[in-house]
C-alpha cells in the first residue's frame, strides 16, 4: 500500500510504525511483518522517497529490555541508512493488554545519542494518550477499564 500510496502524490506525510530492526523481533511486536518483511518495508519506503521527495517518520515505541538496547539502535541505524527519514522514539504507553514497560528516560536518551552519533534524526516524543490508551500502537477495546500510570 506505501507504493499505491506514493503513486497518488498526496501532500500527505507518511508514518511507518517501525518498533523492531530485524525481522524476528518485529514479528513478535508486529505479525504483520510476516505477510510483509522488513526488506520488503524498507525498499517500499526507499521507493516512496524517490517518487515523493518527502521524508518519512519512523515509530519506534521503546519497550523497556526488549526494543531500547545499544544493539537496537545501532540496527535500526543501519536499516534506515541513507534513507530520508525521521525517527520518534516514544516511551511506550501502558495497556491492559500488553505486558510490556516504558524504557526510562535515561535509556531513551542513550538509544537516541546512538542515533545522532549515526546521523539518523530522531526526537525523544512525550507520551501521550495514556488515560485512554492511545499511545502509538496501543489502541484498546471500548470495554477494557484504563490503565492507571505508576
Amino acid at each position: 500500500m506505501i507504493n499505491r500510496f506514493a503513486s497518488e502524490k498526496r501532500q500527505v506525510n507518511l508514518a511507518v510504525s517501525l518498533h523492531a530492526a530485524n525481522n524476528e523481533l518485529r514479528s513478535s511486536l508486529l505479525p504483520i511483518n510476516k505477510r510483509f518483511p522488513l526488506a520488503q518495508l524498507i525498499q517500499s519506503c526507499r521507493d516512496y522517497v524517490d517518487q515523493t521527495g518527502r521524508r518519512i517518520t519512523f515509530e519506534w515505541a521503546l519497550i523497556n529490555g526488549v526494543n531500547d538496547r545499544d544493539s537496537d539502535a545501532y540496527e535500526l541505524a543501519a536499516l534506515v541508512k541513507g534513507l530520508l527519514c525521521h525517527v520518534n522514539i516514544i516511551p511506550l504507553n501502558p495497556t491492559n493488554k500488553f505486558d510490556g514497560r516504558a524504557t526510562t528516560r535515561e535509556r531513551a536518551e542513550a538509544f537516541k545519542e546512538i542515533l545522532d552519533g549515526k546521523g539518523i534524526p530522531c526526537t525523544i516524543r512525550l507520551r501521550r494518550g495514556i488515560e485512554i490508551q492511545a499511545g502509538c500502537g496501543q489502541l484498546a477495546s471500548m470495554d477494557e477499564k484504563p490503565v492507571t500510570q505508576e
